[in-house]
């Protein structure tokens, strides 16, 4: 039998190798693609969209120069590279098999699939960049190292937050564990994180500053919210989400602490906080904010009632105003 690492007695090695690369996608974009209801992520700024597209167009442009240089191939002396090309290869359809099934099960939160994402393109990158070495092929060669750096880029950019940014855990009664897991990991039973709401008022007009959440947010009308990061008090995230969201420069102590709601996965605290703020001194976070509006009770309870004020920040309003005795 000729040995088709060492001649190209093979012909066929470049298309296998196409449809190795491929096939997951193909997949994942039809049959096995989850139905989530957490965020997608279609809020990218012009650069990123610049770059995803870019990605996409040297990863086509690659299959089709692997297939049409399929003939051509020249596999000598490359044990090494293969070795190396086919551990990312493994790693590609592994990290494609716990997407299919885990990732599609709808109880499991969006976010856990971005631990499988970003092995599972930059795996499918590497083992391209090395196929493309051992073609000696230099046109192949550039397409493919390029869709590597961007590949990577791109996921780094888009995904790795939700690798660096932890939230601390209580246990029951709001009491410290020292504990803390990656923003959307899967949750340790009994354990809770900590959120914070804040309801905005203006007592001259008797108005509530409320924001608008993107599409990819919900949508609808809420309250300014956030998490504090491990490491933050509660007070200091409320702090750091009013001037990230809005971007106020709000001083600690006009912070007033008014309650905490305990649900099922978190602790809610809630603060109220006083001051005139015009439109235009509020700089939206355009990932999360799409409008702002000072808005009279009736109106919020209209907003409400029309399915247009998220349910559990209508709680959180309805709490505040009844806590602080406001008409």
């Amino acid at each position: 039998m000729a040995d088709i690492f060492y001649t190209n007695s093979f012909p066929y090695l470049g298309y296998i190798f196409a449809l190795l690369s491929v096939l997951p996608h193909i997949l994942i974009c039809s049959i096995f693609k989850p139905n989530y209801k957490k965020v997608k992520f279609s809020t990218l700024d012009k650069k990123e969209k610049i770059f995803e597209a870019i990605k996409n167009i040297l990863y086509a442009i690659n299959l089709v120069i692997l297939v049409i240089i399929n003939n051509k191939l020249n596999i000598v002396n490359v044990n090494i590279l293969f070795g190396i090309s086919l551990f990312f290869i493994v790693i590609y359809y592994e990290m494609f098999l716990r997407y299919v099934f885990d990732g599609k099960q709808q109880k499991i939160l969006y976010k856990r699939f971005m631990y499988i994402r970003i092995p599972f393109y930059i795996s499918m990158s590497l083992s391209n960049a090395f196929f493309a070495i051992w073609s000696k092929n230099i046109i192949y060669i550039i397409f493919a190292v390029l869709f590597t750096v961007v590949n990577i880029f791109v996921e780094n950019k888009k995904y790795m937050k939700y690798f660096t940014e932890y939230r601390e855990l209580y246990s029951k009664g709001k009491k410290k564990t020292g504990k803390k897991m990656l923003k959307d990991a899967i949750q340790p039973k009994g354990l809770k994180y900590i959120t914070c709401a804040v309801i905005i008022y203006n007592p001259k007009t008797q108005k509530y500053l409320m924001q608008k959440r993107t599409k990819d947010k919900g949508g609808k009308w809420a309250t300014t919210s956030g998490h504090p990061i491990f490491g933050q008090t509660s007070i200091e995230g409320m702090q750091t989400e009013i001037k990230e969201e809005i971007g106020l420069n709000v001083d600690i102590n006009e912070l007033e602490f008014v309650d905490t709601i305990e649900r099922k996965e978190k602790y809610v605290d809630l603060y109220y906080l006083e001051g005139d703020y015009p439109l235009d001194s509020i700089t939206m976070q355009k990932e999360e904010v799409d409008d702002v509006k000072w808005m009279t009770r009736k109106e919020v309870e209209n907003l409400h009632s029309t399915n247009k004020f998220k349910e559990t920040h209508y709680k959180y309003f309805t709490e505040v105003i009844k806590l602080k005795k406001i008409r």
